[in-house]
């Protein structure tokens, strides 16, 4: 797990040299702007990570995507499979990337989109926005080679919920911490 907090970390580094002095969040009254910046970075992370993959021209990887859907090969639909095999096979580097990692990974997405975003707010914008980006990150996985699973993206929907549900509670309990992003 340590390898991909790290791999995280260094995208992030490289984003933020390059857009903090561009978005100058330090000429801004309000925090807005340095989490604005955090957010992007963050995201530029995780898209780098999720989207590793063979690359190759688009016809061939619309081919390999149709032959993968068709044989099945590192397609998992059924839901809950690999979440129960986590438990059934316990291994706990396994679970903290595959379960523990696919949910922590999203609570920023959720939390960052509801935080920077008003019109977002509402229970059913936070779950189609949730839902939407795992299944982008899942489809864009089936054509770079990477293995597709439902569970991945149940456990990514959760995150964004849960990022959300956060934001939503430390909203509550500290409501000028908030501000400081407004």
């Amino acid at each position: 797990m340590h390898k991909y907090v790290l791999q995280l970390l260094t995208i992030m580094l490289a984003v933020l040299a390059v857009c903090l002095p561009v978005r100058r969040p330090w000429r801004e009254k309000s925090a807005r702007g340095w989490i604005e910046a955090a957010f992007v970075a963050f995201m530029a992370g995780l898209l780098a990570l999720a989207l590793r993959g063979q690359y190759q021209a688009p016809a061939a990887m619309a081919k390999s995507a149709a032959g993968r859907l068709e044989s099945g090969e590192g397609i998992n639909p059924v839901p809950f499979r690999t979440i129960s095999g986590c438990f059934k096979f316990f291994s706990l580097d396994v679970f903290m990337v595959n379960i523990v990692g696919n949910i922590v990974m999203f609570m920023p997405w959720g939390f960052g989109l509801v935080l920077l975003r008003k019109r977002k707010q509402k229970a059913f914008s936070v779950v189609l926005h949730s839902l939407a980006l795992p299944v982008f990150i899942e489809t864009c996985q089936l054509f770079i080679g990477r293995s597709v699973d439902v569970d991945d993206l149940i456990l990514n929907f959760a995150g964004g919920c849960l990022g959300a549900a956060l934001y939503i509670g430390v909203r509550k309990l500290v409501p000028d911490v908030v501000k400081l992003a407004r």
